[in-house]
């Protein structure tokens, strides 16, 4: 069967067809078939037993073209096996906190996987405010564990660079090289490449002055070249509050959490996972500033945030450790090599935060916490509290010695305000 690109007939069709669908649906039933989603990069599809949502399976499938921009920007649909190689590692080491793999068709770029369907993507649910009180918790115990697990420090060496080998993601990695770590902070390219970013023209005049602070691109350049050389461990490598799904809370506020769509998996430096985690955090915090005008309101929330991104840390270091403790590497023993390894971690979390939160606002690739704010003058008041906050994480990355001089910088830079409410 060769590559073609499946709609809602067909992808009924391939179920119907495919010798492994009668394990989790009864073909027998009337199915029903639908496309979900509204990602850049794939197209999913929903199938189930018309009458029994509890009998249902996701196929997503990569497509030959980001979405957002159409045709003229291909991509290979090989990232549909990065996928699936990730989401095979995530589900051996956090098997409750990742979509079930079922298979996946190399021919149609196609995984097969759990329907989440009594889940639903955290941004938008946040942008109004929801709180998931086990979130940041969560997020910390899948970082640990993901990494820890794939890292030099939980496998065999030559198994590791084995599973290295295998997660080449040359094309996904140059679009975060470029996006993330370059264009937004460089007023001019080199080698005939051409600028991509895309701002509210309100803040023209913040981005020329971010893209002329010199302290400022050198240590962006430092960060980039981490990213592209440091291979410690294999990253989900787009972490964000739209690759994260939740049930919704229950009485005790608590949710039961995914993590979904690693295709941008690769070998990289840790703490570029969890920046971009709590950067979406803090994304998610300057825009609260349009969306909550109430002051108690938007405090309240941004202690909530604040709260889940010390807990994420907090989590991810006790996990960290312990496993650390079970290490059979006499190098990776000591309790300084340790402190020194986490302290590495936490300065690159810092400055890849400090990098999502600029691109997100001024790059090619915006969130919907921002681009929802329909006022341009609201949304520049709070795009400036993101470039301000983005550049100084940035700054001070490769100074920081603990993640409370992280959270006191972002509270001084988005204040919670009057408020005193719990998160």
């Amino acid at each position: 069967m060769s590559y073609r690109i499946l709609d809602q007939h067909s992808a009924l069709e391939y179920i119907r067809s495919h010798p492994q669908a009668p394990e989790h649906l009864n073909l027998q039933a009337e199915l029903v078939g639908e496309e979900i989603g509204d990602g850049n990069l794939n197209r999913v599809f929903r199938v189930f037993e018309k009458g029994n949502r509890d009998r249902s399976l996701l196929l997503k499938q990569g497509i030959p073209y980001l979405r957002v921009a159409g045709e003229s920007w291909p991509l290979s649909p090989e990232r549909a096996r990065m996928e699936a190689q990730a989401l095979e590692q995530q589900y051996r080491l956090v098997g409750d906190l990742v979509p079930k793999p079922y298979w996946f068709d190399p021919e149609l770029a196609l995984n097969a996987m759990q329907d989440l369907w009594r889940h639903q993507v955290l941004r938008r649910p946040m942008v109004e405010r929801t709180r998931y009180a086990n979130l940041g918790e969560t997020i910390g115990r899948f970082l640990a564990l993901t990494l820890f697990g794939t890292s030099d420090f939980g496998m065999e060496p030559k198994a590791k660079k084995a599973l290295s080998g295998r997660f080449v993601n040359a094309e996904l990695c140059e679009i975060t090289e470029d996006l993330v770590l370059t264009e937004p902070f460089e007023p001019k390219l080199l080698g005939g490449k051409t600028n991509r970013n895309r701002f509210n023209p309100l803040i023209a005049d913040d981005l020329e002055r971010l893209q002329a602070d010199t302290e400022l691109r050198l240590e962006v350049a430092r960060l980039k070249h981490r990213f592209m050389s440091s291979a410690q461990a294999m990253l989900h490598g787009d972490l964000h509050t739209g690759s994260i799904m939740a049930t919704p809370p229950d009485a005790g506020g608590k949710a039961e959490i995914r993590v979904i769509d690693p295709e941008f998996a690769f070998y990289g430096p840790m703490g570029f996972d969890l920046g971009m985690f709590v950067a979406n955090l803090f994304l998610n915090a300057a825009a609260q500033q349009a969306h909550a005008p109430d002051p108690e309101e938007r405090g309240a929330y941004r202690k909530y945030l604040y709260t889940q991104a010390e807990r994420c840390w907090e989590t991810f270091e006790v996990e960290m450790r312990q496993q650390f403790a079970n290490v059979q590497d006499i190098s990776w023993s000591s309790k300084a090599f340790q402190d020194r390894f986490l302290l590495e971690t936490l300065q690159d979390a810092c400055g890849y935060a400090g990098c999502e939160m600029v691109r997100r606002t001024v790059g090619f690739a915006h969130v919907y916490d921002l681009e929802s704010i329909p006022n341009p003058e609201l949304r520049a008041e709070a795009e400036r509290l993101s470039l301000a906050l983005g550049q100084e994480l940035i700054k001070i990355s490769g100074k920081t010695s603990n993640f409370t001089e992280l959270m006191d910088l972002v509270r001084t830079t988005i204040p919670e305000g009057p408020s005193s409410s719990s998160g």
